[in-house]
């Protein structure tokens, strides 16, 4: 069984897929993770696990045997799920695996915005002056209004911690999510996403991206949020207009915000975000706890074994609809 199927992996991933990679297929790593490289070496490839390596026809086009690309983590943006499909070539991604970690943080984000804690903490240990104590008055998030744009696994994890721990009233914005599947996890759907920033202390991004989303939140997004809301985006960069941003948060548009993600990833040293005011930046490591990482691990090597196998309801296939086709 061991050489059936051959997995060629962008980057190493956590023991426990690796483990199971191992025990159930020949294993190829490749010596790093730019596209050039793994198209390079994935000619007899039945199945790649990616990262962030974009994953597109440069690779398809030199993979004759490929069967199924797997994205490491939740969102997919990395492959041309588009032209995988057209070559019947399944993309399977790894939803759920990382929800608690994304909401958790997005929580923390919370917090540190509505009581300033990370400008507390900088300005307190550069001068080491008590008394500045005195010009930190925050706010509680106990009973304040959140919405969440995007009712997935994260969204209704995130949901789930403001109700319970902060009884927060939860507005939602996602169109493919009934009112009734939002009412079970106390969220109250929103027709449009801007008829809930009026009304929120805090917005959040939890939703996946694709072109139709591209900059969903600009200045006339931000200029309908009250000038006291926070904005917090621990989904993809590119849903939000990061000029637009900048300003918002220069001009006291809004109070703050908090971006685990960017448009451009790794970023520029000299991005124009780094020096907006009101702003907390962390390297997109929303999901970087070793509970959610292992499951992703796990998740992947599972997906692409079965997809190789021909065990189609094993997986978490994305484009399930070319199953059709065959």
């Amino acid at each position: 069984m061991g050489n059936q199927i051959k997995v060629l992996l962008c980057e190493p991933i956590r023991p426990v897929g690796m483990a199971y990679l191992e025990q159930e297929a020949e294993l190829v790593i490749s010596p790093d993770s730019r596209p050039e490289t793994v198209a390079g070496i994935a000619g007899d490839c039945d199945a790649i696990i990616s990262r962030n390596t974009r994953i597109d026809a440069l690779v398809f086009d030199r993979a004759p045997k490929l069967k199924v690309v797997s994205s490491h983590g939740v969102g997919y943006d990395q492959v041309d799920v588009e032209g995988a499909s057209a070559r019947g070539i399944y993309v399977v991604n790894t939803p759920g695996a990382n929800s608690q970690s994304v909401a958790e943080i997005t929580v923390g984000f919370m917090l540190m915005l509505s009581r300033k804690t990370g400008t507390a903490h900088e300005v307190f240990l550069r001068d080491r002056d008590f008394s500045v104590r005195n010009k930190f008055i925050g706010q509680d998030i106990f009973g304040k209004t959140i919405l969440i744009a995007g009712a997935g696994f994260i969204g209704r994890k995130l949901a789930k911690i403001c109700k319970a721990g902060f009884e927060m009233k939860v507005l939602c914005y996602d169109p493919f999510v009934t009112e009734a599947e939002m009412t079970l996890v106390g969220m109250e759907k929103m027709q449009t996403l801007e008829e809930g920033l009026p009304q929120s202390d805090f917005v959040s991004l939890n939703c996946p991206y694709d072109d139709s989303l591209h900059h969903m939140i600009g200045a006339r997004q931000f200029s309908m949020m009250k000038p006291s809301a926070y904005f917090i985006n621990c989904a993809r960069g590119l849903l939000v207009d990061d000029k637009a941003l900048i300003t918002a948060l220069k001009e006291g548009v809004i109070a703050g915000a908090a971006i685990d993600v960017f448009a451009k990833e790794p970023t520029d040293k000299d991005d124009p975000l780094f020096d907006a005011p009101n702003l907390i930046v962390t390297p997109h490591i929303g999901a970087n706890a070793a509970d959610s990482i292992d499951n992703m691990s796990l998740y992947s090597a599972m997906d692409v074994v079965a997809v190789a196998r021909g065990e189609y309801d094993k997986a978490r296939i994305v484009n399930r609809e070319i199953l059709k086709l065959k």
